[in-house]
């Protein structure tokens, strides 16, 4: 990577809701222009959209916070912003959409990226077209470095060095639990989830949807069959009736794509899931049946056209629309994450005191564009298209720790 640069990191798509949130989050924890830590700006389409958030984090000078702009679509004005920068974070999706040559303009300008993006066809994508040329260049390119999907990438990770350490081997299955969250929902979250909807009426795509092994690298096995709860069901481990959770297809290849960059650190016949949990108290059964009865008619409802016009015409929010400042505040999330091996359990609980899809993620992706900008010599000489455990592992921990993020273990008994 060229060492003289403009800027250490540039926001891509900092007058979206996120965007913004990202912008507060850096003000707030890094400061900006003189006695800042890092040097940084901000980028978009929209130049007047750009000063009004310019203006609403009532900078000192206004002018210690540069403005780019460009086009998502546009190559060339993509390239004159990243050459600028170490790092581009981007918070622009549907990426499937808007992704695509922001990645390849970090690509030939040797520029690392990272982004939101829970959108397994959108990284089928850039695995498949650029995977070699970015190992080539030198540079990580970092999907899902929010809710999607550091807390099940970092905390799987943890827990797998942690059974390394006392067993010598790794854990031959790990299950995450959802036991609490709470958080809203913002309309580009909305709109990546109705753009993927509309890919998976493509055969081709469902194909890549349906797989668990759809972000391998090239060319490498499947491994065993993956478990994905859709059922209520008991659970001894939990004391809890389990049931379905959104994310858990999309993190478990996430998941399963750092084993196979890791060489199968975790071994090739590792097991992983994720599942919600609805505590055991009064009516605990039929509230996790509604709960995922609620979920497969949402999803069911995004599929169809018509009750897609309807859900965005009613209750959906609208792209730029997110939950607001008290919602934010009062979110948070925890996660069990549980392994066996042989007669051996462990567990690591990975916790947030923020929204997780908002306040949440604007941590989990800022102090990851940080890390990659500030503690390249820290990183793992890892290069290509990678997960946020293959390209930042325990350097990203220790940040996120220190930002408020809790990694705990503790042995199971």
């Amino acid at each position: 990577m060229k060492d003289k640069r403009s800027y250490d990191i540039i926001i891509w798509g900092a007058s979206g809701f996120t965007g913004k949130l990202v912008c507060q989050y850096l003000m707030k924890n890094y400061g900006i222009g003189i006695g800042s830590t890092f040097r940084w700006a901000i980028a978009g389409r929209n130049h007047k959209k750009l000063e009004t958030i310019r203006k609403d984090l009532n900078l000192n000078n206004p002018e210690e916070m540069p403005i780019l702009t460009g086009d998502s679509l546009d190559l060339k004005s993509l390239k004159a912003i990243t050459d600028k920068t170490k790092v581009i974070l981007t918070t622009v999706g549907p990426y499937s959409l808007y992704g695509r040559a922001l990645v390849e303009a970090c690509i030939q300008t040797q520029t690392h990226y990272c982004d939101l993006t829970g959108e397994v066809p959108f990284i089928h994508h850039t695995i498949s077209k650029f995977q070699e040329s970015a190992e080539k260049a030198k540079v990580k390119i970092v999907h899902s470095c929010g809710f999607d999907s550091v807390p099940s990438d970092l905390g799987c990770f943890m827990l797998q060095n942690r059974s390394m350490c006392d067993f010598g081997t790794p854990l031959e299955k790990i299950r995450l639990y959802v036991k609490k969250v709470k958080g809203g929902i913002s309309g580009g979250t909305i709109a990546s989830m109705i753009e993927i909807m509309k890919l998976a009426k493509n055969k081709d795509i469902r194909r890549i949807l349906k797989n668990p092994y759809s972000l391998y690298p090239k060319n490498t096995p499947k491994g065993p069959k993956q478990p994905h709860q859709k059922n209520i069901q008991w659970d001894d481990i939990s004391q809890g009736w389990i049931g379905p959770f959104i994310m858990s297809w999309f993190n478990s290849a996430i998941v399963r794509r750092t084993n196979a960059l890791l060489n199968f650190k975790y071994g090739k016949d590792f097991i992983y899931d994720e599942v919600s949990v609805i505590p055991k108290k009064p009516l605990s059964r039929i509230r996790a049946q509604c709960y995922a009865l609620g979920l497969g008619l949402f999803t069911g409802m995004l599929y169809f056209r018509f009750s897609r016009w309807l859900l965005s015409k009613t209750i959906l929010p609208k792209p730029g629309q997110g939950p607001s400042e008290k919602t934010r505040k009062s979110g948070f999330f925890i996660f069990d994450l549980i392994g066996t091996q042989s007669n051996n359990m462990l567990k690591v609980t990975v916790s947030c005191g923020s929204d997780p899809g908002y306040s949440g993620t604007a941590l989990m992706i800022g102090e990851a564009a940080v890390c990659l900008a500030l503690d390249e010599e820290l990183l793992p000489d890892n290069f290509g298209v990678l997960t946020p455990a293959t390209a930042m592992g325990k350097t990203l921990i220790n940040r996120l720790e220190k930002a408020g993020m809790e990694f705990k273990h503790s042995d199971e008994d």
